[in-house]
């Protein structure tokens, strides 16, 4: 059976198919000792060089789906840079026999919460794209003001590097003590430091970014800071109707509605503090 050179490659996590053609372009990727040429298809029986290195039995071995929920940190860059000391998220994944670990969603760097990764470059790619139409929803951690007698005014909009951001929720979850949590939910993905600049706005400091939900999927609430769990059941369905998923995947076995919910930290409570926003 035939395939095509770079929808093969990435789906084995060698690259996203842009990387690949820019490598082929490059020269760097041989086929049967030749260079190979942009829309190549391959043959399992065709020797496949990378950089000088035979990925060959790599790409042609049969390789299990994988889809993990990853509790990502606050200041943990996505993937390891050269000369950079920072600790990667890939540090704290689990291992693979083949391939690598692949974002399906986005958290930024100063932010942490769900964090969702597989193994498959075909299923990453489907729910990066159809991602961006799916509601987030997220936990602010904000510094009360010292002086103010009520909460200022904060807005349900937000332009960052000429993209605006919409927001169906702004709600504050009454606490005791300096600090104040609010939930925040969006009916699409928003831009990367949205939510900063909308607290950033109305002039209120923020202390952390915590994304809760991505379309249907919750950060499970037992689940560590750094720590990872392989997604199953309905979380697991949701990610293969986006297509993709190339691999060989495991049917889920047990079917519950929708992902777990996670509840605010037991200290904070629901009060009576008016509703934030621009109404």
């Amino acid at each position: 059976m035939e395939e095509r050179l770079h929808k093969l490659l990435a789906q084995h996590g060698l690259g996203s198919r842009r990387q690949v053609e820019d490598w082929i372009r490059a020269g760097r990727i041989l086929i049967n000792g030749q260079p190979a040429s942009i829309g190549q298809r391959v043959r399992s029986s065709d020797r496949i060089v990378v950089d000088g290195k035979d990925v060959s039995r790599r790409v042609s071995a049969p390789q299990k789906l994988r889809v993990i929920a990853y509790h990502k940190p606050s200041g943990e860059l996505l993937r390891g840079r050269a000369g950079d000391e920072r600790s990667p998220v890939d540090a704290r994944l689990p291992s693979l026999h083949a391939g690598r670990w692949l974002p399906i969603n986005t958290v930024g760097f100063a932010e942490d919460g769900l964090l969702l990764l597989t193994n498959d470059g075909a299923l990453a790619a489907a729910a990066g794209r159809r991602g961006r139409e799916l509601p987030v929803e997220y936990r602010v951690r904000v510094l009360r003001p010292r002086d103010a007698v009520a909460w200022p005014a904060i807005p349900r909009s937000i332009e960052t590097d000429g993209q605006r951001s919409e927001f169906t929720t702004v709600e504050a979850i009454e606490a005791p003590g300096s600090n104040v949590w609010f939930r925040v939910e969006a009916a699409r993905a928003v831009a990367r430091g949205a939510v900063r600049a909308l607290f950033d706005a109305a002039g209120l400091k923020v202390s952390r970014i915590l994304l809760l939900r991505w379309g249907s999927i919750s950060l499970p609430r037992d689940l560590p800071r750094g720590r990872s769990r392989e997604l199953t059941g309905e979380d697991l369905k949701f990610l293969l109707g986006f297509g993709g998923g190339s691999t060989t995947a495991e049917r889920p076995r047990a079917a519950r509605r929708g992902g777990p919910k996670r509840s605010p930290p037991a200290k904070l409570r629901r009060s009576a503090a008016p509703r934030s926003g621009g109404r």
